[in-house]
């Protein structure tokens, strides 16, 4: 749905007021589910999880809006996976073979995929796709290590530092409210987006940091599915190939 919306609005006003919902809906979450005790590095580790998450939204709701969806999230979902696979193992977590598999496709999938991106128009989105799997990737990380007692609040302090940044850049920019038709589906994704986190904080507090995560970067698969279903985007073989490698390479680490 961002992708689509993406279209018809700025990237800026599109996550501005998406966040500034879901700002809102965590609100009421923390309300209704309240904290046992919280600390305020867990208020900390959420507005730094909310900053560089910001960064990887942006980078993914444009390139989904001007590159191709089946290639930009793949991409995104494949490094947001490795990244904190990697803090996992360096907190003393320990992947099992299969896991070990994921990752050694999960290298060759990013060139496939990128290699068959620039043989159509441009790049497809592979630049936008890389930023917003770092971002995602350090957002998993950070969140994280958010205190189990602290309820939902890192994540309402997540959505403030974004909503923050967010406000300056679109009054500087003078970005106009989105039209009334469009604002219907941008309020589906920002309770659409803070519901998801809203789940893995609490898959953090019952499973391994590298485990989770990668759950959670499964989602390009129903990406793909609907840009090629109801979208009708063509992919090239390589990309084809690529695309299936990422998806197996993600699914593999997660078993």
């Amino acid at each position: 749905m961002g992708g689509v919306v993406g279209r018809r609005v700025s990237t800026f006003s599109l996550v501005f007021w998406s966040q500034l919902v879901g700002l809102a809906f965590g609100v009421v979450a923390s309300l209704l589910f309240p904290a046992t005790a919280f600390e305020i590095r867990d208020l900390a580790w959420g507005a730094v999880a909310g900053t560089v998450g910001l960064v990887g939204i942006l980078a993914l709701y444009h390139g989904l809006a001007w590159g191709r969806m089946a290639v930009v999230s793949p991409l995104a979902g494949l490094i947001s996976a490795v990244i904190p696979l990697g803090l996992g193992v360096a907190l003393g977590e320990r992947p099992q073979g299969l896991e070990w598999l994921g990752v050694a496709i999960a290298l060759p999938a990013i060139w496939i995929v990128a290699a068959g991106a620039e043989t159509e128009k441009g790049r497809g989105g592979v630049g936008m796709g890389l930023i917003a799997g770092v971002g995602f990737g350090l957002f998993f990380a950070a969140l994280a290590q958010a205190g189990d007692g602290a309820g939902f609040w890192p994540l309402v302090a997540s959505r403030t530092a974004s909503v923050t940044l967010l406000a300056v850049v679109v009054a500087k920019r003078r970005e106009p409210v989105p039209a009334t038709g469009s604002r219907l589906v941008i309020y589906l994704v920002g309770i659409g987006e803070v519901l998801a986190n809203v789940f893995l904080l609490l898959a953090y507090r019952s499973g391994l940091i590298s485990l989770v995560s990668v759950l959670a970067s499964l989602y390009p698969a129903i990406t793909v599915l609907l840009a090629v279903s109801i979208l009708k985007e063509p992919l090239a073989r390589r990309q084809i190939i690529g695309v299936a490698l990422a998806l197996v390479a993600v699914a593999l680490i997660a078993l």
